[in-house]
Protein backbone atom coordinates (compact mmCIF):
# COMPACT_ATOMS: atom_id res chain seq x y z
CA UNK A 1 0.00 0.00 0.00
CA UNK A 2 3.12 2.53 1.01
CA UNK A 3 4.72 1.57 -2.62
CA UNK A 4 0.98 2.91 -4.32
CA UNK A 5 1.91 6.09 -2.14
CA UNK A 6 5.07 6.17 -3.25
CA UNK A 7 4.75 5.79 -7.29
CA UNK A 8 1.80 8.47 -7.09
CA UNK A 9 3.70 10.77 -4.92
CA UNK A 10 6.82 9.89 -7.77
CA UNK A 11 4.45 10.66 -10.89
CA UNK A 12 3.32 14.07 -9.08
CA UNK A 13 7.13 15.32 -8.85
CA UNK A 14 7.19 14.35 -12.34
CA UNK A 15 3.77 16.22 -13.65
CA UNK A 16 4.66 19.15 -12.00
CA UNK A 17 8.67 19.33 -13.16
CA UNK A 18 7.44 19.10 -16.40
CA UNK A 19 4.39 20.99 -16.96
CA UNK A 20 5.95 23.51 -19.06
CA UNK A 21 3.33 25.94 -19.21
CA UNK A 22 3.57 26.78 -15.48
CA UNK A 23 6.03 29.73 -14.52
CA UNK A 24 8.71 29.13 -11.61
CA UNK A 25 6.58 30.77 -9.14
CA UNK A 26 3.41 28.72 -9.56
CA UNK A 27 5.61 25.76 -9.67
CA UNK A 28 7.62 26.08 -6.58
CA UNK A 29 4.13 26.63 -4.44
CA UNK A 30 2.41 23.82 -6.23
CA UNK A 31 5.48 21.52 -4.78
CA UNK A 32 4.90 22.54 -1.33
CA UNK A 33 1.31 22.21 -1.43
CA UNK A 34 1.75 18.77 -2.84
CA UNK A 35 4.09 17.80 -0.19
CA UNK A 36 1.82 18.91 2.63
CA UNK A 37 -0.77 16.88 1.03
CA UNK A 38 1.49 13.73 0.88
CA UNK A 39 1.76 13.57 4.28
CA UNK A 40 -1.78 12.63 4.29
CA UNK A 41 -1.57 10.08 1.51
CA UNK A 42 -3.52 9.48 -1.64
CA UNK A 43 -6.94 7.79 -0.84
CA UNK A 44 -8.47 8.82 -3.71
CA UNK A 45 -5.67 7.62 -6.26
CA UNK A 46 -5.44 4.59 -4.37
CA UNK A 47 -9.60 3.98 -5.48
CA UNK A 48 -8.69 4.32 -8.79
CA UNK A 49 -5.55 2.39 -8.92
CA UNK A 50 -7.65 -0.48 -7.33
CA UNK A 51 -10.30 0.10 -9.50
CA UNK A 52 -8.31 -0.54 -12.35
CA UNK A 53 -6.08 -3.45 -10.85
CA UNK A 54 -9.51 -5.27 -10.26
CA UNK A 55 -9.86 -5.61 -14.52
CA UNK A 56 -7.24 -6.34 -15.74
CA UNK A 57 -4.54 -9.13 -16.69
CA UNK A 58 -1.57 -6.44 -17.16
CA UNK A 59 -1.05 -3.33 -15.19
CA UNK A 60 -0.08 -0.32 -17.31
CA UNK A 61 2.28 1.95 -15.42
CA UNK A 62 0.04 5.11 -16.95
CA UNK A 63 -2.33 4.26 -14.64
CA UNK A 64 -0.39 5.99 -11.51
CA UNK A 65 -0.20 8.86 -13.80
CA UNK A 66 -4.23 8.93 -13.31
CA UNK A 67 -4.44 8.68 -10.13
CA UNK A 68 -1.83 11.50 -10.11
CA UNK A 69 -4.18 13.52 -11.99
CA UNK A 70 -7.41 12.45 -9.61
CA UNK A 71 -4.95 13.75 -6.63
CA UNK A 72 -4.18 16.94 -8.60
CA UNK A 73 -7.94 17.62 -8.65
CA UNK A 74 -8.33 16.73 -5.29
CA UNK A 75 -6.05 19.12 -3.32
CA UNK A 76 -7.39 22.02 -6.32
CA UNK A 77 -10.55 21.20 -4.05
CA UNK A 78 -9.30 20.84 -0.69
CA UNK A 79 -7.28 24.18 -1.40
CA UNK A 80 -10.63 26.28 -2.27
CA UNK A 81 -13.06 24.15 0.72
CA UNK A 82 -9.81 25.51 2.97
CA UNK A 83 -9.76 29.31 1.25
CA UNK A 84 -13.92 28.91 1.74
CA UNK A 85 -13.99 28.01 5.25
CA UNK A 86 -11.04 30.17 6.32
CA UNK A 87 -9.19 27.13 7.50
CA UNK A 88 -5.94 28.65 8.15
CA UNK A 89 -3.69 25.33 9.05
CA UNK A 90 -2.58 24.95 5.75
CA UNK A 91 0.19 26.39 4.05
CA UNK A 92 -2.12 27.56 0.93
CA UNK A 93 -4.03 29.58 3.43
CA UNK A 94 -1.10 32.17 3.94
CA UNK A 95 -1.69 33.42 0.45
CA UNK A 96 -5.10 32.73 -0.36
CA UNK A 97 -5.29 34.88 -3.20
CA UNK A 98 -2.05 33.51 -4.80
CA UNK A 99 -3.28 30.11 -3.54
CA UNK A 100 -6.03 30.37 -6.20
CA UNK A 101 -3.88 30.89 -8.85
CA UNK A 102 -2.01 27.10 -8.35
CA UNK A 103 -5.76 25.75 -7.63
CA UNK A 104 -6.74 26.86 -10.76
CA UNK A 105 -3.75 25.56 -12.61
CA UNK A 106 -4.44 22.27 -10.85
CA UNK A 107 -7.90 21.63 -12.43
CA UNK A 108 -6.38 21.96 -15.26
CA UNK A 109 -3.33 19.76 -15.09
CA UNK A 110 -5.36 16.77 -13.84
CA UNK A 111 -7.43 16.62 -17.13
CA UNK A 112 -4.04 16.96 -19.42
CA UNK A 113 -2.55 14.76 -17.08
CA UNK A 114 -5.00 11.68 -18.21
CA UNK A 115 -4.72 12.98 -22.05
CA UNK A 116 -1.18 12.18 -22.21
CA UNK A 117 -1.49 9.16 -21.17
CA UNK A 118 -1.92 5.42 -23.60
CA UNK A 119 -4.96 4.40 -22.47
CA UNK A 120 -7.55 3.29 -24.92
CA UNK A 121 -10.83 4.25 -22.86
CA UNK A 122 -9.06 7.63 -21.36
CA UNK A 123 -11.43 9.91 -23.06
CA UNK A 124 -14.00 7.97 -21.29
CA UNK A 125 -11.70 8.96 -18.09
CA UNK A 126 -11.55 12.96 -18.91
CA UNK A 127 -15.82 12.65 -19.42
CA UNK A 128 -16.14 10.70 -16.27
CA UNK A 129 -13.55 13.75 -13.85
CA UNK A 130 -15.59 16.66 -15.38
CA UNK A 131 -18.91 14.97 -14.87
CA UNK A 132 -18.22 14.03 -11.09
CA UNK A 133 -16.25 16.95 -10.41
CA UNK A 134 -19.03 19.12 -11.80
CA UNK A 135 -21.22 17.21 -9.33
CA UNK A 136 -19.01 17.95 -6.50
CA UNK A 137 -19.07 21.63 -7.03
CA UNK A 138 -22.87 21.88 -7.01
CA UNK A 139 -22.61 20.06 -3.32
CA UNK A 140 -19.62 22.53 -2.25
CA UNK A 141 -22.22 25.38 -3.36
CA UNK A 142 -24.79 24.23 -1.32
CA UNK A 143 -22.47 23.58 1.42
CA UNK A 144 -20.85 26.98 1.29
CA UNK A 145 -24.67 28.45 1.50
CA UNK A 146 -25.43 26.64 4.63
CA UNK A 147 -29.01 26.20 3.78
CA UNK A 148 -29.00 22.36 4.25
CA UNK A 149 -31.26 21.51 7.26
CA UNK A 150 -32.59 18.43 7.74
CA UNK A 151 -31.51 14.56 7.14
CA UNK A 152 -32.72 14.13 3.45
CA UNK A 153 -31.18 17.75 2.21
CA UNK A 154 -27.93 17.35 4.22
CA UNK A 155 -27.43 14.26 2.81
CA UNK A 156 -27.91 15.07 -0.90
CA UNK A 157 -25.54 17.44 -0.37
CA UNK A 158 -22.26 15.56 0.85
CA UNK A 159 -23.62 13.06 -1.73
CA UNK A 160 -22.61 15.49 -4.28
CA UNK A 161 -19.89 17.21 -3.03
CA UNK A 162 -18.26 14.17 -1.28
CA UNK A 163 -19.59 11.31 -2.83
CA UNK A 164 -18.53 12.41 -6.31
CA UNK A 165 -15.27 12.56 -5.80
CA UNK A 166 -15.15 8.81 -4.01
CA UNK A 167 -17.13 7.50 -6.75
CA UNK A 168 -14.94 9.45 -9.71
CA UNK A 169 -11.98 7.86 -8.55
CA UNK A 170 -13.55 4.25 -8.61
CA UNK A 171 -14.78 4.51 -11.76
CA UNK A 172 -12.38 6.03 -13.71
CA UNK A 173 -10.56 3.32 -12.58
CA UNK A 174 -12.94 0.60 -13.89
CA UNK A 175 -13.60 3.14 -17.25
CA UNK A 176 -9.81 2.59 -18.24
CA UNK A 177 -9.94 -1.16 -17.51
CA UNK A 178 -13.12 -2.01 -19.17
CA UNK A 179 -14.57 1.17 -21.37
CA UNK A 180 -17.42 1.13 -19.08
CA UNK A 181 -18.65 1.40 -16.25
CA UNK A 182 -21.49 0.17 -13.44
CA UNK A 183 -23.88 1.47 -11.09
CA UNK A 184 -22.70 -0.60 -8.66
CA UNK A 185 -19.29 0.61 -8.14
CA UNK A 186 -20.91 4.24 -8.75
CA UNK A 187 -23.22 3.07 -5.34
CA UNK A 188 -20.71 2.05 -3.30
CA UNK A 189 -17.73 4.88 -4.38
CA UNK A 190 -20.56 7.44 -3.44
CA UNK A 191 -21.34 5.57 -0.29
CA UNK A 192 -17.22 5.89 1.04
CA UNK A 193 -17.30 10.03 0.73
CA UNK A 194 -20.55 9.81 2.59
CA UNK A 195 -18.93 8.20 5.46
CA UNK A 196 -15.88 9.46 5.38
CA UNK A 197 -17.34 13.25 5.49
CA UNK A 198 -20.08 12.00 8.15
CA UNK A 199 -16.72 11.20 10.11
CA UNK A 200 -15.39 14.68 9.71
CA UNK A 201 -18.71 15.87 11.07
CA UNK A 202 -18.47 14.17 13.98
CA UNK A 203 -14.53 14.88 14.46
CA UNK A 204 -15.10 18.91 14.11
CA UNK A 205 -17.43 18.76 17.13
CA UNK A 206 -14.85 17.15 19.54
CA UNK A 207 -12.99 20.13 19.65
CA UNK A 208 -14.18 23.38 20.74
CA UNK A 209 -12.42 25.79 18.19
CA UNK A 210 -12.30 27.48 15.04
CA UNK A 211 -12.70 24.24 12.78
CA UNK A 212 -15.97 23.52 15.05
CA UNK A 213 -19.07 23.66 12.81
CA UNK A 214 -21.38 24.38 15.66
CA UNK A 215 -19.57 27.67 16.97
CA UNK A 216 -19.29 28.46 12.67
CA UNK A 217 -23.18 28.11 12.89
CA UNK A 218 -22.65 25.10 10.27
CA UNK A 219 -25.06 22.21 9.85
CA UNK A 220 -24.09 18.53 9.90
CA UNK A 221 -26.47 15.44 11.15
CA UNK A 222 -25.17 15.62 14.78
CA UNK A 223 -26.51 19.16 14.33
CA UNK A 224 -29.28 18.78 13.02
CA UNK A 225 -30.51 16.62 15.25
CA UNK A 226 -29.06 18.60 18.68
CA UNK A 227 -31.66 21.60 16.99
CA UNK A 228 -34.67 19.13 16.68
CA UNK A 229 -34.57 18.03 20.48
CA UNK A 230 -37.43 19.97 22.20
CA UNK A 231 -35.20 21.36 25.35
CA UNK A 232 -33.04 24.12 26.91
CA UNK A 233 -29.81 23.20 25.23
CA UNK A 234 -31.25 22.80 22.17
CA UNK A 235 -33.80 26.28 22.07
CA UNK A 236 -29.97 28.36 23.18
CA UNK A 237 -28.51 26.62 20.14
CA UNK A 238 -31.01 27.79 18.08
CA UNK A 239 -30.59 31.75 19.35
CA UNK A 240 -26.92 31.16 19.06
CA UNK A 241 -27.94 30.48 15.26
CA UNK A 242 -30.42 32.82 14.98
CA UNK A 243 -27.64 36.06 16.23
CA UNK A 244 -29.05 36.17 19.63
CA UNK A 245 -25.96 38.09 20.54
CA UNK A 246 -26.52 37.54 24.55
CA UNK A 247 -26.58 33.96 24.41
CA UNK A 248 -24.04 32.29 26.21
CA UNK A 249 -23.12 28.46 25.71
CA UNK A 250 -21.58 26.08 28.13
CA UNK A 251 -19.00 24.01 25.83
CA UNK A 252 -19.45 21.16 28.20
CA UNK A 253 -23.07 21.30 28.80
CA UNK A 254 -23.14 21.13 24.52
CA UNK A 255 -20.53 18.22 24.46
CA UNK A 256 -22.71 16.35 26.87
CA UNK A 257 -26.14 17.08 25.12
CA UNK A 258 -24.09 15.62 21.75
CA UNK A 259 -22.74 12.86 23.47
CA UNK A 260 -25.28 11.73 25.50
CA UNK A 261 -28.55 12.84 23.70
CA UNK A 262 -27.90 10.78 21.25
CA UNK A 263 -26.78 13.43 18.31
CA UNK A 264 -23.72 11.66 18.13
CA UNK A 265 -24.89 8.21 18.05
CA UNK A 266 -27.72 9.71 15.26
CA UNK A 267 -24.76 10.18 12.99
CA UNK A 268 -22.99 7.28 13.83
CA UNK A 269 -25.85 5.24 13.30
CA UNK A 270 -26.56 7.07 9.84
CA UNK A 271 -22.93 6.74 8.89
CA UNK A 272 -22.95 2.34 9.35
CA UNK A 273 -26.34 2.47 8.05
CA UNK A 274 -24.34 3.28 4.79
CA UNK A 275 -21.30 1.21 5.17
CA UNK A 276 -23.56 -2.07 5.59
CA UNK A 277 -25.04 -0.74 1.86
CA UNK A 278 -21.55 -0.50 0.61
CA UNK A 279 -20.10 -3.99 1.92
CA UNK A 280 -23.61 -5.37 0.90
CA UNK A 281 -22.19 -4.17 -2.97
CA UNK A 282 -18.81 -5.01 -2.37
CA UNK A 283 -19.40 -8.39 -2.07
CA UNK A 284 -19.86 -9.11 -5.24
CA UNK A 285 -17.18 -7.14 -6.73
CA UNK A 286 -14.03 -8.45 -8.49
CA UNK A 287 -11.49 -6.74 -6.61
CA UNK A 288 -8.18 -8.70 -4.60
CA UNK A 289 -8.36 -9.46 -1.17
CA UNK A 290 -5.53 -5.95 -0.08
CA UNK A 291 -7.79 -3.74 -2.46
CA UNK A 292 -11.31 -4.97 -0.57
CA UNK A 293 -8.96 -4.59 2.74
CA UNK A 294 -8.21 -0.81 1.68
CA UNK A 295 -12.03 0.13 0.77
CA UNK A 296 -13.64 -1.55 4.09
CA UNK A 297 -10.74 0.77 6.06
CA UNK A 298 -12.49 3.35 4.55
CA UNK A 299 -15.57 3.05 5.93
CA UNK A 300 -14.22 2.35 9.42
Amino acid sequence: MKDIDKRINDTLDILIENEAMLVDELKTMLKSFKNEKAVMGYAFGKLCFWHYEAFVDCLNDDIYKVAAAIELLILSYDIIDDLQDKDADYIWSETPELSLNVALAMLIMSSRAIHDTSFEHKQLAILLLEEYAFRSINGQQLDVLNICRDEPSYLQMIDRKSGSLTAMSCLIGEALAKGKVSEEIEEYGKYIGIIQQIKNDIQSLKTWGPKNDLLNKKYSLPIIYLLAQKNSISKSVINYYNGDIVTLMDKNVIRDELTNGGAIRYAITIKNLHKLKALNILENVAINKVGKEYLIKLMK
